[in-house]
């Protein structure tokens, strides 16, 4: 067990050479996932944990497979793998179509490739704290945190200590490449705010005849995709998402609002979240990002 200066428990890593993994990722997918060789067809979700992840993959499977949802019976890691928590033979496995593949790495860390498309969603700090800390206390055999405290959390949050590293580190890595041609950079916010428009934005970077598609038919395709990747539906059959969590625990998908990080976060620890982005983002960046950013 470790402690903090004031004895509280703190979640359970594996140190990859001092990047901290979810406690039982094998060490050898991690390796090995940072020397992947990115190929034309495949097709990256990034994003730091909790922010957005399952939704933009959602949305994006639902759009490719014509409207039809992950299924009960199904497992969206089966369509979607993780890279570095199961390497590279997975990722590999599909030879024609798009690939597609989930990452929490920053870009440093990746292999990548001016011919594969990556997709990056940001989300804000604050609102990002507070459902890391759910998701971490919801999975004990990952992290041993399941009667942890918001307040230890927070400190190894803004310290970077915490699964896939630093928040502010993350962001920095994928915002300075928001303006390559591969790379469509989006935030949760905006995502939620008009979400019809980010799906348009996400079939035109994806090409394809994606974007023409979602016109056909009346738009059925584009009400399809917003129904299935809808809050209500996405709740429903929660094991296509992750493995069983307690009832105790919140569910994997919660609340998916935007600004509801009061629940758990003082002034002043949102205060301090906000120095730190100020302190790594000039003025037009985070205005770029949005005022929930700073």
């Amino acid at each position: 067990m470790t402690t903090t200066n004031s004895t509280k428990k703190t979640p359970s890593y594996t140190d990859h050479n001092g990047f901290l993994m979810p406690f039982g990722f094998p060490a050898h997918n991690f390796s090995k996932a940072t020397s992947y060789q990115h190929q034309p067809n495949d097709l990256f979700i990034a994003t730091y944990p909790k922010c957005g992840t399952t939704l933009t993959q959602h949305i994006l499977y639902i759009m490719l497979n014509g409207g039809v949802p992950i299924l009960p019976q199904e497992k969206l890691e089966g369509f979607f793998p993780h890279l570095e928590e199961v390497g590279i033979p997975q990722c590999a496995a599909m030879k024609s179509g798009n690939k597609l593949i989930k990452t929490h790495l920053p870009c440093e860390t990746l292999s990548m490739s001016p011919s594969t498309k990556y997709i990056f969603i940001a989300r804000n700090p604050k609102d990002c704290v507070v459902s890391f800390f759910h998701h971490t206390r919801g999975f004990p055999k990952h992290y041993d945190f399941e009667e942890g405290d918001f307040d230890v959390f927070f400190d190894l949050f803004s310290k970077g200590k915490v699964d896939f590293g630093n928040y502010f580190k993350m962001l920095r890595s994928w915002f300075d490449r928001k303006d390559d041609e591969n790379i469509l950079f989006l935030t949760y916010e905006d995502i939620r705010d008009d979400k019809k428009g980010a799906i348009r934005n996400i079939a035109r970077f994806v090409g394809g005849g994606t974007e023409e598609k979602l016109s056909n038919d009346e738009g059925a395709l584009m009400d399809k995709v917003l129904k299935y990747s809808s809050l209500e539906e996405m709740k429903k059959d929660p094991l296509r998402w992750s493995s069983e969590r307690k009832v105790v625990h919140s569910p994997f998908i919660r609340s998916g609002i935007v600004g509801g990080w009061d629940e758990l976060l003082t002034k002043e620890q949102g205060g301090k979240l906000d120095k730190m982005m100020r302190e790594e983002f000039t003025e037009e960046e985070l205005n770029y990002l949005g005022a929930k950013y700073y």
